[in-house]
């Protein structure tokens, strides 16, 4: 199998680890990745230095991403000693897509990409994967953040953001 391959189907060794292939950008991931943190620690607020490591995203970065939150208000931050950032919504009520529309939101189709004049509806290729968008949408429409951590936490999958861990740093 082709490293183009294995990529292409997420298939990833030590070697690749660096390259992504994602539906999401990398600013959604990382959102997604500050909400769950902040849904999962029992203070309810971190700093952004704090999340930055935990999280693994830079902290120049995770600012950007958490003023993008703060703007569509689900997140907010308090200044000062015992400050942070907190989230906003209930994590059982907030969504995957909630979170996606705040920073990146995913793009429909709308019209021919080819720009021909007499294409006024979507090509049934074009139709067909607008459709798959919307079901996309629909499916993380109706995911919240804390159902997502309640299933990390009675499953065998990724134990991210581990929470215990933090505090042993």
């Amino acid at each position: 199998m082709t490293v183009d391959r294995q990529i292409a189907i997420g298939h990833t060794n030590s070697t690749l680890s660096h390259k992504r292939c994602s539906l999401f950008s990398q600013t959604s991931d990382y959102a997604l990745r500050a909400v769950a943190h902040l849904a999962s620690i029992h203070e309810g607020m971190s700093t952004i230095p704090k999340m930055s490591e935990s999280i693994q995203v830079n902290p120049p970065y995770l600012r950007k991403v958490i003023d993008k939150l703060r703007e569509a208000e689900i997140v907010d931050s308090q200044r000062g000693t015992g400050g942070g950032v907190f989230l906003l919504i209930d994590p059982n009520k907030l969504t995957i897509l909630d979170v996606l529309n705040a920073v990146d939101p995913l793009q429909r189709i709308e019209k021919c990409t080819l720009g021909l004049p007499g294409h006024l509806k979507l090509c049934p290729l074009h139709s067909e994967l607008d459709a798959a968008i919307s079901q996309i949408e629909e499916l993380l429409g109706n995911r919240t953040i804390g159902e997502l951590l309640s299933l990390r936490r009675s499953s065998a999958r990724c134990s991210f953001p581990n929470v215990e861990d933090l505090y042993q740093l």
